[in-house]
């Protein structure tokens, strides 16, 4: 009797760990709600790390669309100055599909050109864009495959510069992601892509202008999208590239090949107000944590303390290891007068899986100006023969 009461309770035990067990192993921060994407396939990252959120069918090979112009664009960035002169090659003035109005003998500056382009989507603008930095087309889409390579696009393949459908002409959501991540890096292609609209300017005809506005609906619509860049072609469905900042976070989305052109709009507001959720930004240092003194040479002030700009914070993930996060300060061994308040003297690194991925600024919390201490000099002989050994 007493045998048997012993595996009774032993069996309700087993019963009860299993009933507490159950939820906790069923329960994944990450598996996302059924959205109902209309979209063939879909990505969610973190901008910083690119660390995927959500994905559909990420791998799928699709059309990319007028979301090929990001490349365009960064290359044009990387190989032009905003303030050349291009004369627009006959080539681009006969090009289908959304245009800049582009005509033979026509001249504009490279950053009208390129805005131009990245607004009304402009296929020819693309072309014109191709031809001024490598000469011709085929020479320029070499230079886009290669760079697609080298930023881990494995899985990608450009035929043209502007994304006019080709069986040739291909990419996946993954492989889109890391091209929008790379390009919105860029500070003035960031910039480019949260424009609403403007008024574009030709050197040539004189009184030629444009007011084109931005084909992105979610960035009047969505009060925290600040880009990418917009798709569409009856072969490549809805395409969009979208980016949104709020709280400190930016994620990326991007959608393929959805029912119709609106939907790539819902859908991809729907995958960033998930992300919202899923990731938030925490401090890992405060600014007093990371203040440090730094020596003066020829100054009248012998050392003075050095700061970030403020807190330094990490987006973590729900649900995600969040430990390959580290920082590294970039400073100098000592400082030279003249020093003021507020001067940039270093970065504070923020790295994840050793790879930088945010720069805070490190600034001057006091000032020295020029001329002689006893502090001061002797920190220079010091720093001197220190350097030596």
């Amino acid at each position: 009797m007493q045998r048997l009461v012993i595996i009774a309770v032993l069996l309700i035990a087993s019963l009860f760990n299993t009933a507490l067990a159950a939820p906790t192993s069923a329960f994944n921060p990450l598996a996302a709600p059924d959205f109902g994407l209309t979209a063939k396939s879909a990505i969610l990252i973190e901008a910083t790390t690119g660390r995927v959120i959500f994905e559909k069918n990420a791998d799928a090979r699709e059309y990319p669309a007028s979301m090929t112009k990001m490349m365009t664009c960064i290359l044009s960035l990387e190989k032009t100055k905003p303030t050349d002169v291009i004369h627009i090659a006959d080539a681009a003035c006969s090009v289908g599909g959304s245009s800049l109005y582009l005509q033979k003998g026509d001249i504009m500056t490279m950053q009208q050109l390129r805005q131009g382009m990245m607004l009304v989507s402009g296929n020819d603008a693309a072309v014109a864009i191709a031809c001024a930095v490598s000469g011709s087309v085929p020479a320029f889409v070499d230079l886009m495959n290669e760079k697609a390579k080298s930023i881990g696009a494995l899985n990608t393949h450009f035929d043209n510069p502007n994304g006019l459908p080709d069986k040739n002409h291909y990419s996946t959501a993954r492989d889109m992601a890391k091209i929008a991540d790379y390009c919105y890096q860029n500070a003035a292609f960031r910039k480019i892509v949260d424009c609403k609209d403007q008024e574009i300017h030709w050197i040539y005809p004189k009184n030629k202008k444009f007011v084109f506005f931005n084909t992105n609906h979610l960035l009047w619509t969505y009060p925290y999208a600040n880009g990418i860049k917009t798709g569409y072609t009856e072969e490549a469905g809805g395409c969009l590239a979208a980016s949104a900042t709020h709280d400190g976070t930016t994620l990326i989305a991007v959608v393929m090949h959805t029912n119709d052109a609106e939907d790539r709009f819902t859908e991809a507001k729907q995958l960033l107000e998930y992300g919202f959720k899923m990731v938030k930004m925490q401090r890992a240092y405060t600014k007093d944590q990371l203040r440090k003194t730094l020596h003066v040479h020829d100054g009248k002030t012998a050392e003075i303390s050095v700061a970030p700009s403020h807190d330094i914070e990490y987006p973590i993930i729900k649900g995600q290891d969040n430990a390959d996060y580290s920082i590294s300060l970039d400073l100098p061994h000592y400082l030279k007068a003249p020093i003021n308040t507020g001067d940039q003297v270093g970065y504070v690194n923020i790295l994840y899986k050793g790879k930088v991925v945010g720069k805070v600024p490190i600034l001057a919390e006091q000032s020295s100006q020029q001329g002689f201490s006893f502090g001061s000099f002797y920190y220079t002989i010091y720093d001197k023969l220190a350097s030596l050994f």
